[in-house]
Parts: structure tokens; C-alpha cells; sequence
């Protein structure tokens, strides 16, 4: 029930229709017993200084913010984590009555979705594909989590130079190098490597046919390869990657995770999800985007 009390939080973006971070959110106050609420603000770009303003005004405890105002949000907040200055981009505001403040959950979302699988990635060579803003989320994760070697994968030759100047520079991951799809080279980067991550949105619903590699045999057993697409959860490129022995993850885990790192942020607060209530929201999500299997 709604009361006075009652703290506020929300979601902006332009679209914003398609949102779960509602959904989401309201399920974890729920969950934790939160005193809480959580709705969608659709928010033009000329109206986004204007919306930063309102959640001072109206103490608005926490927002998330999504496409397409991830990086033009930095510039109406007074304090940015130091995630946020070397990545670029914020997708959680955080308003404690004197400051508001810009973190990113995006990189501890990927991170805490991988479970056991996390034992993979110190000192390992990762072939990335994709470059834009889920890519460079996911170098920053995978600079965290120690690798050797990054391999970016990337159609647009200057997004790719942009994010390894990033890797090397900033996330300070040893190794770097750029490659086109069709390069004859990138077979033999997938066969040094044991790490494959999609960060495109090649595979996604109603997509279901869409690739961002059609030639799978350098992949083997010896390959984790993951998919940040959530809907399929099983998208043609895991099933392709399983069909050569390799072991395989979806995107929907770092979904939830990122969202719940955004919890924590909020209420400082190191909630869990165990295994049952992680089974739940799962369903959830899956029920609400119909997902295919």
C-alpha cells in the first residue's frame, strides 16, 4: 500500500514502454519488504536536465536511466563513482536529500550473473563481439575480473578502435586487438581464446535467426561463450556454440543482477538473491516478455 512514507523511485527513458525494470523492481521491494515504489518516466532529451531537477525537488530517492540517456545524463549530476568517469555512461541515480549522484551497475551485473563460471575468466583471451555501450560495459567487467587478452569483434571500424583505446588505457587489460567479422583471422583468435561473448543485438526476438559469426568450427569444449541477448534464452548463437561441446550463458541473469546492484546503491544494502527467489523473478521476466525457450 501507498503511504506517505513511501519512498519513490523509477526508470527514464525515451522509449520507455518496453521497460522490466519496473516490474523488476517492484519485485525486489516486495521480496526485501521495502517500503517502496517504482514507476516508468518517459523522458525527451531536451527534458532531461528538467527531469534531473524533479527528482531533487520531488525527492525522488533513486532513478534508473536507460537508452538514449546514458552518457547525456553525467552532465546534471553533482557527483559521478569512478566507474562512471572511465566508462562514460551511468545508468543509476542515487539522490541522498544533499547530492545526486551517477554509478553504473551494467559491468556488476555481468560479473555476478557468470556464478562458478567466474573461475574462467582470470588470465583468460575473450573474443568480444560488439563495441557499443554493452560492449564497453563488458571490457570494463572483464578488465575486473583479470583476463590476459581482448579480442573486440566490431562491423564499425571506429567504435572498435574507440572501446581497445579504452581497454588498453583506462581498463588497463594487457592485451588488445581489433578484428572485423569477416576476417580471416578470427577463427584463430576463437581457437586461442576460451571465452566468446555476444554484447550485439544479432539474435534477439523476433530476430530469432540472427548471427553475428555463421562459421562455428573453431568453437570446442573448451569454451565458455555467452550471449547478452535474453529473449530467446537459448538465442542460435548459444545453440550453435552448444552444439560443439561448448558450455553456454544468456543474458537474463545479468539483467536481474545489474538491477539488483542498483538496489543495493539505493538503500545501501548488500541484498541476495538465493537460489528459489532467483528462480522466481526469472519466471517472472519470462512470463512478461512471453520468452521463447
Amino acid at each position: 500500500m501507498i503511504k506517505t512514507t513511501t519512498r519513490l523511485f523509477g526508470v527514464i527513458g525515451d522509449p520507455i514502454a518496453h521497460s522490466l525494470s519496473p516490474l523488476m523492481q517492484n519485485w525486489f521491494f516486495q521480496h526485501f519488504g521495502i517500503d517502496a515504489a517504482y514507476l516508468a518516466f518517459h523522458v525527451h532529451r531536451e527534458r532531461l536536465s528538467g527531469c534531473v531537477e524533479g527528482m531533487r525537488a520531488l525527492n525522488i530517492t533513486g532513478l534508473n536511466v536507460t537508452v538514449p540517456h546514458k552518457e547525456a545524463v553525467m552532465a546534471f549530476v553533482d557527483q559521478l563513482s569512478p566507474d562512471v568517469a572511465v566508462i562514460g555512461a551511468a545508468n543509476t541515480l542515487q539522490n541522498d536529500g544533499s547530492k545526486i549522484s551517477a554509478a553504473v551497475t551494467d559491468p556488476y551485473g555481468f560479473i555476478e550473473s557468470l556464478g562458478a563460471a567466474r573461475d574462467r575468466f582470470p588470465g583468460a583471451g575473450v573474443v568480444l563481439f560488439g563495441a557499443g555501450g554493452a560492449g564497453k560495459s563488458v571490457a570494463f567487467a572483464l578488465a575486473r575480473l583479470g583476463i590476459q587478452r581482448l579480442t573486440i569483434v566490431e562491423s564499425i571500424d571506429e567504435k572498435a578502435k574507440s572501446l581497445a583505446a579504452l581497454a588498453r588505457q583506462k581498463f588497463h587489460i594487457p592485451m588488445v586487438e581489433t578484428l572485423q567479422v569477416e576476417s580471416p583471422d578470427l577463427n584463430e583468435a576463437i581457437q586461442q581464446s576460451t571465452i566468446v561473448i555476444n554484447a550485439t543485438p544479432q539474435g534477439m526476438h523476433p530476430n530469432l535467426k540472427g548471427l553475428v559469426i555463421t562459421d562455428f568450427s573453431a568453437f570446442s569444449k573448451r569454451h565458455l561463450v555467452y550471449d547478452l541477448v535474453y529473449n530467446p534464452v537459448t538465442t542460435r548463437f548459444l545453440a550453435e556454440a552448444k552444439t560443439k561441446g561448448a558450455t553456454t550463458l544468456g543474458g537474463l541473469d545479468m539483467l536481474i543482477f545489474q538491477g539488483l546492484q542498483s538496489l543495493r546503491i539505493w538503500m545501501e544494502e548488500d541484498y541476495k538473491l538465493e537460489e528459489r527467489p532467483l528462480q522466481q523473478v526469472r519466471k517472472l521476466l519470462m512470463t512478461e516478455l512471453r520468452i521463447h525457450e
